[in-house]
């Protein structure tokens, strides 16, 4: 079994095929490991991967957690974010080596906040490995002081998904993250959905499709 003192809540969701690759889940404010759990079945019928679904450290009241804190001005306190992003490197690290999963076949997935940080751990500065594959989900490119992105390097299989209608999130935060992507010589695959901050039934669709591709392609 994965071993619990993890640095991080892990909510093992395993899979229904050979699962012999990794499927790494970051959920949004305010919801939990469970949040993204009913996904999977939907985007990995195939069971091409193991998945996991990862909690937040903060813990909020009274419910849910968060990956980050903001101080009086709102701006993001740059401890708890870079904390974050260590804790999620190093559960990772201890999956793989309870798993015999190779990093450079996984996929990091993340919804809002958690996309956030699925983009800070997939591409932060002097990281020797990339995943094989990032889904960025309704969320945004995180500017932190003392915390440096290398979006240039390997490539990564990218997809971005975004509501235009999103009230929480602007759909300019996701076309920030395509830009910022295409800019650093990345390819990334760039959906927008007439829908709020959610998943829908199209972006679910496309989310499989390419999340299939990635599978096989590894």
């Amino acid at each position: 079994m994965i071993n619990r003192d993890t640095q991080l809540t892990v909510n093992t969701i395993g899979s229904s095929g050979p699962g012999s690759r990794l499927l790494i889940l970051l959920h949004g404010y305010g919801a939990d490991e469970n949040d993204l759990a009913p996904i999977v079945p939907h985007i990995d019928p195939e069971g091409l991967f193991f998945s996991v679904c990862l909690r937040a450290p903060i813990d909020l009241v009274p419910f849910g957690a968060a990956w980050y804190e903001r101080d009086a001005s709102g701006a993001i306190a740059s401890e708890t974010f870079i904390s974050s992003v260590d804790a999620i490197d190093e559960t990772i690290r201890e999956i793989c080596e309870w798993g015999s999963f190779d990093y450079s076949e996984s996929v990091l997935l993340g919804f809002s906040q958690g996309c956030a940080m699925a983009l800070a751990s997939c591409f932060r500065a002097g990281k020797a490995v990339r995943p094989a594959g990032l889904a960025c989900l309704s969320g945004m490119l995180q500017t932190v002081p003392n915390f440096q992105y290398q979006l240039n390097g390997p490539p990564v299989s990218i997809l971005v998904q975004h509501g235009t209608n999103d009230p929480m999130v602007n759909i300019d935060k996701g076309r920030n993250i395509r830009d910022s992507l295409i800019e650093s010589g990345l390819k990334p695959q760039y959906f927008e959905y007439p829908m709020q901050h959610e998943i829908n039934g199209e972006s679910l669709f496309d989310l499989r499709s390419w999340l299939n591709t990635v599978g096989l392609a590894i």
